[in-house]
C-alpha cells in the first residue's frame, strides 16, 4: 500500500429506462404486393427492451494515480415488422439506415416469415412470452432481436420484397392482365369473363409492359381506379360489354409476335349518320401543330437506383426546332420500375399526340348498337373532307330516344381489312328484332302475409330469363289448363335464387346464390323491412349485403320473422326472392280460395318482340290457399329392386323427405313425370329435347305418407321428375309445380356395383366415415381400406359393414382412404377415394384455476369441434377429462397447471402455465379477521362500562349487578354493523358467543350440547374425545383395530354351537352345549 491514496473517478452515461415506438394501429390497411418493390416495415410488436452495461477503465496522472471508469449502455429489443399480405416469395435487398444488404445477412438481424396461412409464430416469442405468440397467418413479416445502439433508436428499415404473381411476368414484375384478374377476384368477380384477355396478355408480354404494385400504395384504393390506371399505362380500353368485361389494346403497330386489330367494322357514310343540331353529319376537333406538346415526361421508380423516383422524357426534336419546347404534364407511372419501360410509355404518348389529334363526333341510330369502344370504322363525309378516314371508337352514349352518340379518334394510315359489315347493300345493318328470348327459369309463386297486400290476399310471382336476349314475360292464368287469360307482365328480372347452406331459426346471416345485385342498408332499413326478402314462408330483411368471391351474396344483420311470420329452419336449396318492384302482384278473391290454377310465362326479347306462343310454354300448377303452407325439405330418392317368385325383377323408386314444422301437417304427397311419357300426354316446347318432352306432360300421383312413399314398377331407363307436396289436416295442399323436386334415373340392376357417392369423414369421439347407398345391385357389404386391394384381410383393412357409416381406427392425422361396395356375387366396385387431413387441436389459452380448501378447480375454454377432451397437467400429474372443467384434490402447495386439447390422435400443443397456491388449513387471514371482530366488540363493551351509560352507533343491552367494585357480574348483548356477541360474566369467568362475517367463536369453560349434533369436514380430533365417553352402543363399524383391549367375555352365540373367548382362554361348544375344545390357561 502506497503512501498516497489512488483517485477513482467514475463517469456514468444516463441510462434509458423506457422505450416507446409507434406501432401500426389495429384496422390499418395491409398492402397487397404484386410483383417486386421496396417497402418499409411497420412495427406490429416489440418487447424485451434490455440495457447492456459496458465498463471501460484507464489510468492517468503521474504514476497512473488517477483511475477513470466510464460506464456506457447499449440496448436491444425484440421486434416484428409487418410487410404486406402474404405469401411472398422472398426478400432480396434490405436497407438498414444507410447500409444495403442482400438477404439473408447477419447484419440485418431479421428473419423472414413469408405470410402463409399455415405459418407458425416466431419461436422467440413462443419461448419467452407464449401468451403473446401470434402466428399472423397471411401476413408477411420480418422478426428478430435488434441491436439499437446507445441511442435506443429503432433502425430505419426498407425491404425489397418479391411478392405474388411474379411468375406471370419476368420473375420480378407482373403481366398487367394477371394483375387485373387478381384485383377483380378480390372484389368477388373471380369467375367474370373478360373478352380479349389473352390478346391483352400477349400484347403486354411482347411490349414488355410489366408492372408491380407502387411502393407508395399504402392507402386503400377502389378496384375501379386501379384497373383504370393500369389500362391507361398500357394504352388500352377496358369496359363492360354484354354481361362481361372487354379489354382492347389501342396500339396500332406490330410488337414482336403480337399484331394489332386491323378489322374495320363499318364503312360509315352520310347515309348512315343522323344530322346533328348544326346540320353536320360529323363534327370534329383538331389541335393545330403549334398547340401540340412535343415533350412528354414519365415519372417512374427506378429499381436500379434503390427505387428512387426518376423522370424520363421523349422529345419530338423536329417539332421543338420548329415550334419551340412545349412540355406536357408529367405522367406518374409508379407501377413501372425500369427506365426502358418508362421511355416506351413516353414514346407512346408522343405517338398518340401526333396521330390522334383529330376527334370526331357523330350520331347513329339503334341499328348500329353493335359498335363498342375500341372498334375501328371508316368515316366518309365530303362536307369536311373525310374519305374513309380510319377512326377508333372512344366512347358511346345512348339518349332516352335510343340515339347513339359516338366519339372516335383518328388512327395512323396503314393496311386495314375490309369492313366486316357492308350495310349499304340494305341501307342499314341487319338487326334481328325477333331474336329468340328463351324460356323463363323456374319462377317463384307464393302468397305473402296479408299485411303486405292491398286486399288481404294476393298472389306474388317472380321470374327471370335463361337467355341473354330475355327482356321480360307476359303471365297468363287458367283454371282448366286450356283457356288462358292475361294476368300481368313481368318487365324486370326478379332477384331470386336459392340458399347455399342450411339456416337455423336463430341465424342472423345467410348465403344465397342469386342473380342481380344487392345493396347494403342500415339497421333501420332492416327493421322497417326496406330490404324485405321471402324464404319459404318467412319474411326477413337484411342490413348488409356482401358479394363473395364465389359470386354469392352474404346477407347479414337479419331481422327474422317479420309481418307475423315465424323465424324457421330453412334447408340449402330453399327458394329465395327479394320482394321489390320486379314482383308481379295479383289479387286473390275469397271465392277462389282452394281452386287450382295454371300459370304460363310467355317470354319476349330485349326489343319487346318475339313473344313465345302459349303452346310452347310450360304450365305451372298452383293451388290458391287461405294461408301459407310450408314445403317439405330434404327430399331424396333411390332405386329398390324386388325379385318376384317367377324370377322377374321389379324396380321401385323409394322417395323420402323431412316433414315441415307445421302443427297441422297431415302427409306428403308424391307426384311424378317421366321423360318418356305416352304420346297423347307429350307437349313439345321450344328448347326442350325430344327425349325430355315427357316432362311437359301432366303430373301423376305416386302415393302419400308421413315421410316416405314407394313408387312401384318404375320403368327401367326412364328418368323420373319427382315432386313432394305438403297437405295439412284441413285438406289444403301445395302444388307439385312449386314444390321441392328432384330427378332420378331408374337404372337396370347390374352385377358390378357403382362407386359409392359422397364418401366423407367426421371427427369427434371417433373418426366416422359415411357414404350414400349403392342401389344398382344387391350390396353385401362395404369395405374401407388404406389401399386398393379389396378383399384382403391385412393391416390395411379398416372396416367392413353393411350400413352406410362406420367408425374407423386411424393411425395418422393425414392419409387417404378407399371405399368399396361388394355385391352379393362377390364383385367389388371401383373405389371411392377420400383424402383427409385432421389438423392438430388448437393451442388453448392458460386455464382459469381457483384455489379451494384442499384442492382446486380448473376451467379451460370450451372443447373445440373435432376434439374429444383435454389433458390437464398439474405439476407431474396428468388428468384426462372429456369436459373443459375438473375439480382436483391435493395437498397444500404451489401448482403449475397446463392444459392441452386432445382428439383421437393424441394431444395438441400445450397452453401456458397457470399457477395456483392451495391451502388445506383455514386461511390465517380469516382467523385474524375473526379475532379483529372480537376485539372490536370488546372495545365497544368496555366503552359502555367505563362511561356507565348507553352507546352511540351500536346497540348494547346490559343486565348487571351494581356494586362498589364495578361490573363483576353481568350479561350483555352487543350488536354492531359487522359483528354480534352474547356474553355472560361472573367474576373472572366469561362465556361468550361471537359472530362475524368471517367465523363464529364459542368461548367458555364448559360447552354443553344437548341436541342431535353433526360435525362436518372431519374437525373432531382425538384430543377432543373424553375418556370413557364412547360406549359399545354408540359404535357401528365394519372393522376395528386396536393395539390393546380388555374385552371381558366374547360369545358368538348365547347357546348351542358357539365359541367363547375369555381372558387367556378360548372354548368351543357343540350343538348340545358340550365343551369340545379348550385352549389357553384354566
Amino acid at each position: 500500500m502506497g503512501l498516497f491514496k489512488t483517485a477513482n473517478i467514475t463517469q456514468r452515461a444516463e441510462k434509458i429506462s423506457n422505450f416507446t415506438i409507434n406501432t401500426t394501429e389495429y384496422g390499418s390497411p395491409v398492402m397487397e404486393l404484386l410483383g417486386t418493390t421496396r417497402i418499409s416495415g411497420n412495427v406490429i410488436y416489440y418487447d424485451d427492451f434490455t440495457a447492456h452495461e459496458h465498463r471501460e477503465t484507464h489510468r492517468s496522472g503521474k504514476g497512473g494515480g488517477v483511475k477513470t471508469t466510464t460506464i456506457t449502455y447499449t440496448y436491444t429489443v425484440a421486434a416484428i415488422l409487418g410487410l404486406c399480405e402474404g405469401p411472398v416469395k422472398n426478400v432480396k435487398r434490405v436497407w438498414r439506415n444507410k447500409e444495403v444488404y442482400t438477404y439473408p445477412d447477419g447484419n440485418i438481424q431479421l428473419s423472414l416469415f413469408k405470410g402463409t396461412k399455415e405459418q407458425k409464430p416466431w419461436p422467440y416469442v413462443v419461448g419467452k412470452h407464449p401468451e403473446k405468440a401470434l402466428a399472423y397467418p397471411g401476413l408477411a413479416y420480418m422478426a428478430g432481436g435488434l441491436d439499437i445502439g446507445s441511442s435506443a433508436s429503432m433502425p430505419n428499415y426498407n425491404f425489397e420484397v418479391q411478392g405474388q404473381l411474379t411468375e406471370t411476368g419476368d420473375g420480378l414484375d407482373v403481366n398487367p392482365a394477371d394483375y387485373i384478374l387478381y384485383i377483380l377476384s378480390k372484389i368477388g368477380l373471380k369467375d367474370v369473363q373478360i373478352l380479349g384477355l389473352e390478346n391483352y396478355r400477349k400484347y403486354c408480354r411482347e411490349a414488355d409492359l410489366l408492372i408491380s404494385t407502387p411502393s407508395d400504395a399504402t392507402d386503400a384504393k377502389a378496384a375501379r381506379n386501379i384497373v383504370n390506371e393500369i389500362a391507361q399505362l398500357t394504352n388500352s380500353y377496358m369496359f363492360w360489354s354484354n354481361d362481361c368485361f372487354k379489354i382492347v389494346p389501342r396500339a396500332d403497330r406490330k410488337i414482336g409476335s403480337w399484331k394489332p386489330d386491323k378489322n374495320i367494322i363499318y364503312d360509315l357514310t352520310p347515309d348512315d349518320f343522323i344530322q346533328q343540331g348544326s346540320g353536320a353529319c360529323v363534327s370534329y376537333s383538331r389541335k393545330d401543330s403549334s398547340e401540340l406538346f412535343n415533350r412528354f415526361s414519365v415519372e417512374f421508380l427506378n429499381r436500379e437506383n434503390a427505387y428512387e423516383k426518376e423522370t424520363v422524357s421523349y422529345e419530338d426534336v423536329d417539332d421543338i426546332k420548329k415550334h419551340g419546347l412545349r412540355q406536357s404534364g408529367t405522367l406518374k407511372a409508379h407501377y413501372i420500375y425500369t427506365k426502358k419501360r418508362a421511355v416506351q410509355i413516353a414514346e407512346e404518348m408522343a405517338r398518340k399526340n401526333k396521330y390522334e389529334r383529330n376527334r370526331y363526333t357523330f350520331k347513329l341510330d339503334w341499328a348500329f348498337c353493335r359498335l363498342e369502344v375500341g372498334d375501328l370504322v371508316t368515316l366518309t363525309d365530303p362536307a369536311i373532307g373525310l374519305d374513309k378516314q380510319v377512326a377508333m371508337i372512344d366512347s358511346v352514349v345512348e339518349d332516352a330516344k335510343g340515339l347513339l352518340t359516338f366519339t372516335a379518334i383518328s388512327r395512323a394510315a396503314g393496311d386495314y381489312n375490309a369492313a366486316q359489315y357492308d350495310v349499304h347493300e340494305v341501307d342499314r345493318p341487319y338487326v334481328d328484332f325477333n331474336a329468340t328470348p328463351g324460356a323463363v327459369d323456374k319462377p317463384i309463386i307464393f302468397q305473402p302475409p296479408s299485411e303486405l297486400t292491398s286486399n288481404g290476399n294476393e298472389l306474388w310471382l317472380g321470374a327471370k330469363g335463361k337467355n341473354k336476349n330475355w327482356g321480360g314475360c307476359v303471365v297468363y292464368v287458367s283454371d282448366n289448363n286450356t283457356n288462358y287469360r292475361r294476368l300481368g307482365e313481368v318487365t324486370n328480372s326478379a332477384r331470386m335464387g336459392t340458399l347455399v347452406s342450411n339456416v337455423t331459426a336463430e341465424a342472423t346471416s345467410l348465403e344465397v346464390s342469386v342473380n342481380g345485385q344487392f345493396i347494403s342498408g342500415t339497421v333501420q332499413d332492416a327493421e322497417r323491412a326496406n330490404t324485405l326478402c321471402w324464404v319459404d314462408g318467412e319474411c326477413l330483411s337484411y342490413t348488409t349485403a356482401t358479394l363473395l368471391q364465389n359470386g354469392n351474396y352474404l346477407l347479414e344483420g337479419l331481422v327474422r320473422g317479420q309481418y307475423n311470420t315465424q323465424a324457421a329452419v330453412h334447408n340449402a336449396g330453399s327458394q329465395f326472392v327479394r320482394c321489390d318492384e320486379a314482383i308481379l302482384k295479383s289479387n286473390v278473391r275469397k271465392e277462389d280460395i282452394g281452386k287450382k290454377i295454371w300459370l304460363k310465362f310467355a317470354s319476349y326479347n330485349i326489343f319487346g318482340s318475339g313473344e313465345q306462343s302459349l303452346d310452347e310454354v310450360e304450365a305451372y300448377e298452383y293451388t290458391l290457399t287461405a294461408y301459407y303452407i310450408p314445403p317439405v325439405t330434404n327430399i331424396r330418392a333411390y332405386n329398390r329392386y324386388r325379385q318376384l317368385q317367377d324370377g322377374v325383377a321389379r324396380y321401385d323408386i323409394v322417395v323420402e323427405w323431412d316433414p315441415p314444422e307445421l302443427a297441422t301437417y297431415l302427409e306428403g304427397q308424391v307426384w311424378y313425370k317421366t321423360d318418356h311419357a305416352q304420346a297423347d300426354q307429350i307437349t313439345f316446347a321450344e328448347g326442350v329435347p325430344a327425349d325430355k318432352a315427357g316432362f311437359n306432360g301432366p303430373w301423376t300421383f305416386g302415393g302419400s305418407g308421413k315421410s316416405q312413399v314407394a313408387i312401384p314398377q318404375a320403368v327401367v331407363g326412364d328418368t323420373y321428375k319427382i315432386a313432394v307436396t305438403t297437405k295439412d289436416e284441413f285438406g289444403v295442399a301445395t302444388s307439385p309445380d312449386v314444390a321441392p323436386q328432384l330427378e332420378i334415373l331408374v337404372a337396370m340392376k347390374t352385377d358390378l356395383p357403382n362407386t359409392p357417392d359422397k364418401f366423407d369423414i367426421t371427427f369427434g369421439e371417433k373418426a366416422v366415415v359415411s357414404w350414400q347407398e349403392v342401389t344398382n345391385t344387391d350390396v353385401m357389404l362395404y369395405e374401407v381400406r388404406y389401399n386398393t386391394n379389396p378383399g384382403i384381410e391385412d393391416s390395411n383393412l379398416l372396416a367392413r359393414t353393411n350400413g352406410l357409416a362406420t367408425a374407423v381406427n386411424l393411425t395418422s392425422r393425414k392419409g387417404k382412404l378407399y371405399l368399396y361396395a361388394k355385391a352379393a356375387n362377390g364383385k367389388y366396385s371401383l373405389p371411392a377415394e377420400l383424402e383427409y387431413n385432421k389438423q392438430e387441436p388448437p393451442t388453448p389459452k392458460p386455464p382459469k384455476v381457483t384455489s379451494k380448501l384442499g384442492g382446486m378447480s380448473v376451467v379451460a375454454e370450451p372443447i373445440p369441434n373435432g376434439c374429444n377432451g383435454m389433458m390437464v397437467y398439474i405439476n407431474d400429474v396428468a388428468v384426462k377429462s372429456v369436459n373443459n372443467t375438473i375439480t382436483y384434490t391435493c395437498d397444500a402447495g404451489v401448482y403449475d397447471v397446463i392444459v392441452a386439447y386432445t382428439d383421437i390422435f393424441g394431444e395438441g400443443h400445450k397452453s401456458a402455465a397457470a399457477r395456483c397456491v392451495v391451502k388445506v388449513t383455514v386461511d390465517k387471514d380469516l382467523l385474524e379477521q375473526g379475532s379483529i371482530s372480537m376485539d372490536k366488540v370488546d372495545q365497544a363493551l368496555n366503552e359502555l362500562i367505563s362511561s356507565g351509560g348507553g352507546a352511540n352507533d351500536k346497540i348494547v343491552q346490559l343486565v348487571k349487578d351494581l356494586n362498589s367494585d364495578g361490573y363483576k357480574k353481568y350479561s350483555a348483548f352487543v350488536q354492531m354493523e359487522d359483528a354480534l356477541e352474547l356474553r355472560v360474566k361472573d367474576g373472572e369467568l366469561i362465556s361468550k358467543i361471537n359472530m362475524s362475517k368471517e367465523q363464529i367463536t364459542i368461548d367458555g369453560k364448559l360447552l354443553h350440547v344437548t341436541g342431535d349434533t353433526i360435525f362436518d369436514k372431519n374437525v373432531i380430533t382425538k384430543g377432543m374425545i373424553q375418556a370413557n365417553a364412547i360406549t359399545a352402543d354408540k359404535m357401528d363399524v365394519k372393522s376395528l383395530s386396536s393395539i390393546t383391549a380388555t374385552i371381558g367375555t366374547l360369545r358368538t352365540a348365547t347357546s348351542g354351537a358357539r365359541t367363547e373367548i375369555k381372558d387367556n382362554l378360548i372354548e368351543v361348544y357343540d350343538d348340545n352345549n358340550v365343551l369340545r375344545v379348550r385352549m389357553g390357561v384354566w
